[in-house]
């Protein structure tokens, strides 16, 4: 004869007693994790860019081979680029970022072709980064119009820009005041560069106020450089002040370091502003160094955060490394999105 067990109240009891027993374990096993200043990683990632299209022209003519370039019409796509952005926070103050960026060609069928990219490993020391990038120039932070005008090749005889690879530390904020030690590549993604350049740098923010000095020193330049008018040392700096109704910027950059000919061997004067009108920027920009000059003037009216509409147009004159009494203009009017 079998003999139906049925169960007591204590087995349930004793269930629920284990079951809060290991709860209370996770708990303080938690809170000891919290008290001990440790955290799990976690990573973000953002997805940013611009959108261009636009209906522009181009002239640009030389009295020294005789030519003219001229050329308008509709671009369909004047910007498409695309950076992806990706911080990782590794705890106990330590943040790592990634960046890659690329831009997109025009034409229908086109490739894909890298352009920025960086790793920066930052926490309270202060930043540490290595960049693939492009040379930039203190001075031309003086040019605070918002300018759609294409920059390549059109400004190279007063502000060019060189691929480069860096490695730089920026120290954390002190009243103000951010120090950067940086050691640049002028030839990029290679073990050995010809030419190898030292910049120390500085940036000082106080509300409207921004002002940053630079110098820079060369090194691995040949005679035949020297002699043509190169520098080893040179000095840049530029500031800008925002008053509410109107933006200025002034900048200064000496002689050029590496150049090659006696365009480059030339002190530069940049400037810039820019007047906000409601939804509506007006503004201009310009540098000159020695007989090369050039300017970019427009209106950007915003539709949106994102979106805007522009006209711009703009000018050189000068000479270059291959011909003299260039005179070179461009327009373009369109709408730019930005993500």
């Amino acid at each position: 004869m079998f003999k139906q067990v049925v169960p007591t109240a204590k087995a349930p009891s004793s269930f629920l007693t284990l079951e809060k027993l290991s709860m209370k374990k996770t708990l303080i096993a938690m809170a000891v994790l919290a008290a001990s200043g440790a955290s799990f990683a976690q990573s973000s990632v953002t997805l940013s860019g611009a959108f261009g299209s636009a209906y522009q022209s181009f002239y640009n003519s030389s009295t020294t081979t005789a030519t003219t370039t001229a050329s308008k019409g509709l671009a369909p796509v004047t910007d498409a680029s695309i950076k992806a952005t990706v911080v990782e926070d590794l705890g106990g103050g330590l943040k790592i970022t990634a960046a890659g960026q690329f831009a997109l060609n025009g034409s229908r069928g086109g490739n894909v072709t890298k352009e920025d990219s960086s790793v920066a490993l930052a926490g309270n020391f202060g930043t540490v980064a290595f960049a693939s990038t492009r040379s930039s120039d203190t001075a031309i932070m003086a040019n605070v119009f918002a300018s759609w005008l294409p920059r390549v090749s059109f400004y190279d005889t007063v502000s060019a820009r060189a691929a480069i690879d860096s490695l730089a530390y920026t120290s954390p904020s002190f009243n103000g005041f951010n120090f950067s030690v940086a050691n640049v590549e002028t030839t990029e993604n290679t073990v050995t560069s010809v030419n190898k350049v030292n910049v120390l740098s500085t940036t000082y923010v106080n509300g409207p106020l921004v002002a940053a000095a630079a110098v820079k020193s060369t090194t691995g330049l040949t005679t035949a450089q020297l002699t043509a008018g190169a520098k080893k040392t040179n000095i840049e700096a530029a500031a800008t002040y925002d008053l509410g109704v109107v933006k200025l910027g002034f900048g200064y950059d000496g002689a050029t370091t590496g150049g090659t000919g006696a365009y480059t061997d030339k002190t530069m004067t940049s400037y810039g502003v820019s007047v906000p009108l409601g939804a509506l920027t007006v503004g201009v920009n310009g540098a000159t160094r020695g007989a090369n000059k050039f300017y970019d003037a427009g209106a950007n009216y915003d539709l949106s955060k994102r979106t805007s509409l522009r006209v711009q147009m703009g000018q050189i004159t000068g000479t270059s490394s291959t011909s003299a009494n260039t005179q070179g203009n461009q327009y373009r009017i369109g709408v730019l999105h930005s993500f």
